[in-house]
This record gives C-alpha cells, sequence and structure tokens, in this order.
C-alpha cells in the first residue's frame, strides 16, 4: 500500500532528483521515494548510513562497511555484540547500532547475504576479468585448523 504526498522542491533541487532518477534507472517518484525512505532510517537509527556499491545501495555502518558484512560475521559469532565488537575493533554502541537495524531490517540483510554466499568463482571471473585462482594445498588449510 502506498499513499500520495505532494510536495515543492526547489528548482535545483527537482533538477537533481530527475538526474539521479536518471542515472539510475528510477521514475522520480522512485527515486524520491527511495531518498526519503534512506533519509528516515538514517534519523531513525544511529550510526546508519546508506553508500552505492557496484549500483546498488546498502545500509553501512558510518564511515565503516556495509550492514551485511558485519552481521555476517556477526552470525559466525553467534550474534554476540561484545564478541563482533572486539573482532571488528569497534565500540560495542556501534555493533549495537548495526544489530538494530538488522533486527527491524533483516530481510533486506539476510537477502544481500545470501547473494554474495551464491557467488561462484565463474562469476566472479566475469565480474573481474583479471581474476586468477590459487590453489592451496590441503595440509597448509588442515594445518591452520590444527592450531
Amino acid at each position: 500500500m502506498s499513499q500520495v504526498v505532494s510536495l515543492r522542491l526547489p528548482d535545483e533541487t527537482a533538477e537533481r532528483l530527475k538526474i539521479n532518477a536518471r542515472r539510475t534507472g528510477r521514475s522520480v517518484n522512485e527515486a524520491a521515494a527511495r531518498s526519503i525512505e534512506e533519509w528516515l532510517r538514517q534519523e531513525e537509527f544511529a550510526d546508519i548510513e546508506f553508500r552505492n556499491f557496484n549500483g546498488e545501495r546498502h545500509a553501512c555502518l558510518k564511515g565503516a562497511l556495509p550492514l551485511w558484512q558485519l552481521i555476517m560475521v556477526a552470525k559466525d559469532h553467534e550474534m554476540d555484540v561484545n564478541r563482533t565488537a572486539a573482532y571488528f575493533r569497534f565500540p560495542v554502541p556501534r555493533v549495537k547500532a548495526a544489530f538494530h537495524y538488522y533486527e527491524a531490517y533483516p530481510q533486506e540483510i539476510d537477502q544481500t547475504i545470501a547473494d554474495n554466499e551464491a557467488m561462484t568463482f565463474e562469476r566472479l571471473k566475469r565480474l573481474l576479468p583479471q581474476l586468477e585462482g590459487i590453489n592451496i594445498p590441503g595440509e597448509v588449510l588442515e594445518g591452520e585448523n590444527a592450531s
């Protein structure tokens, strides 16, 4: 469900919005709605900002990494805020901010994690033609796990 909301923008702002919409392949309505939604989320959640990565918008910890990366690591630490903060060397309140956002938008973060985990070497080679694989002998990997 959606509502029609009318607002007046200064001419310069309206032109910038149109350029952004055109550049991202969205309608002006879609671009404006996305911008407002992101602004509201940034107002509601401390330490959260949105940035572009390969043409996609991601919620990020301000000045740091995308939240999906932090949450992916946090899941390896059983969503323990203290262990996750220690891993990243972030203050606990910053990690709590990421956890609060994840509590509100788990599908968004989980989908991005799933997309990342589905990335194969073959798909990466298409994106990064210079990419080359290396083989690591099994005994080297076993040695790392043995300690």
